[in-house]
């Protein structure tokens, strides 16, 4: 305190001036209505202007908090959706067919023929074997293994994955696969010749299984591949691997390359589609 006492007696006179600096400027702006506007004028700015920051500062904080609202109010449009979309009459809402759930993506391998992910969710959160899951711009692959609190996805990149899709525009049903050679490309086949299937036309689940509902998003065709081309380029890949690749050929039938939507490479959070009628339709189909 005597520290304190004696700093003001040293410079007391620059305090003084500073006491009277400011009753000066104090008497200037009341009496002064030009002085006050300015100063009131200069004050909001340097406010409004702090406010700003410190609202931008907040918002990044809070980006964790609206992505999470964010899925949660996608999950609950995409599950009236298709209560709607499986009801005749949209004021009767007890038809469900597909529930969703929604889980974070925290381990995702693209380095072999048979990838897989894991995602956060597990037994505990109602996840079963053979539960498809999508993300927000289309399919990513299937459950095949639960435990305790994490699944095992079966990536649409794996040689072993088999999914049924649909032409759009042509309502022509194939097989989905991948044959290993890129990370952004499968194969449609199955589609027969005399199908006019152009490059551009969106595939989409064709909801055969119940494991996908019928609709979500896989891809556009963009090439629909020349036979001899395919196995020209499986060739140049490790003969070790061949027998994981290759993809039989059969006559009068289309081969057609689909560039995904999903960028698999770039995996975060996804939805599980949870089936209410498989079990019914497995058992029915034996």
């Amino acid at each position: 305190m005597q520290q304190i006492i004696d700093f003001i007696i040293r410079k007391k006179d620059v305090v003084v001036y500073l006491i009277l600096l400011l009753f000066s400027l104090l008497l200037i702006i009341n009496s002064n209505y030009f002085h006050k506007s300015k100063i009131l004028l200069f004050s909001n700015s340097i406010t409004n202007y702090t406010f700003d920051k410190f609202s931008f500062f907040n918002e990044y904080f809070e980006l964790k908090k609206i992505n999470s609202s964010l899925i949660d109010e996608n999950l609950f449009l995409k599950s009236r959706l298709e209560k709607v979309s499986n009801n005749n009459n949209i004021d009767s809402l007890k038809n469900v067919i597909f529930k969703y759930k929604n889980a974070k993506v925290i381990s995702n391998n693209l380095s072999s023929f048979k990838n897989h992910l894991i995602i956060n969710k597990g037994a505990d959160d109602g996840l079963k074997n053979e539960m498809g899951i999508i993300n927000s711009t289309g399919i990513v692959g299937i459950i095949n293994r639960t435990s305790k609190n994490y699944s095992s996805v079966m990536s649409i990149l794996n040689i072993e994955t088999k999914i049924n899709a649909k032409v759009k525009r042509t309502s022509h049903f194939g097989t989905l696969e991948w044959d290993g050679l890129s990370n952004s490309y499968l194969l449609l086949n199955d589609i027969p010749e005399t199908a006019d299937i152009k490059v551009g036309d969106s595939i989409i689940t064709g909801g055969m299984s119940l494991i996908f509902p019928e609709g979500i998003n896989v891809g556009v065709v963009s090439e629909v591949i020349n036979k001899k081309k395919h196995n020209d380029s499986l060739s140049r890949l490790n003969t070790n691997n061949s027998k994981y690749l290759d993809t039989e050929f059969r006559e009068n039938y289309l081969n057609i390359e689909v560039k995904l939507h999903t960028n698999m490479n770039n995996l975060n959070n996804v939805y599980v589609i949870e089936s209410l009628n498989r079990e019914e339709f497995k058992n029915i189909s034996k």
